[in-house]
């Protein structure tokens, strides 16, 4: 071989396209070459390099699409917290405006309402708590420096 740049241009070679799917309409093309005659082993390790690349992106949308839907899980949380509270105030002034005595009774409307609405809280916790570990689980890849195929 020679050391002339020209030379370089000569070498066959065969060009890689890789195209992978991120989050929302978004997609990442890599693109690179390797000289045709490469060993098994060159090729295996650059497609690697590239699936890893491709991985890592799709887990930064990963991330990102967590870290959204955990923010409106939290609003979720809060609208629930405020509706509770004041369905609770209404029962109480209701109570109080009927002149009863003695500790507040709900009927059996009222207390299936009310159970349907610590049961829509407490999903709504289960949900966080998933999203939370799953996000865990994504931003440790990512801080590994290395997603999938090649070792750090």
């Amino acid at each position: 071989m020679s050391d002339d740049p020209l030379h370089l241009d000569k070498i066959p070679s065969i060009g890689i396209s890789f195209q992978c799917a991120l989050h929302g309409q978004r997609q990442i093309v890599l693109q690179t070459f390797i000289e045709r005659d490469c060993s098994v082993a060159a090729l295996d390790t650059l497609l690697d390099k590239l699936r890893d690349a491709s991985e890592r992106q799709y887990a930064w949308g990963q991330v990102e699409d967590l870290q959204m839907k955990i923010k409106q899980e939290y609003i979720n949380a809060e609208q629930q917290n405020v509706r509770i509270d004041r369905a609770d105030k209404q029962l109480k002034e209701d109570w109080d405006k009927s002149n009863r005595k003695g500790d507040l009774q709900l009927t059996q409307s009222q207390i299936q309402k009310q159970r349907e609405a610590y049961e829509v809280a407490e999903a709504i916790k289960k949900r966080i708590d998933g999203l939370s570990a799953d996000l865990a689980k994504w931003e440790a890849k990512l801080a590994n420096g290395r997603v999938g195929s090649v070792p750090a």
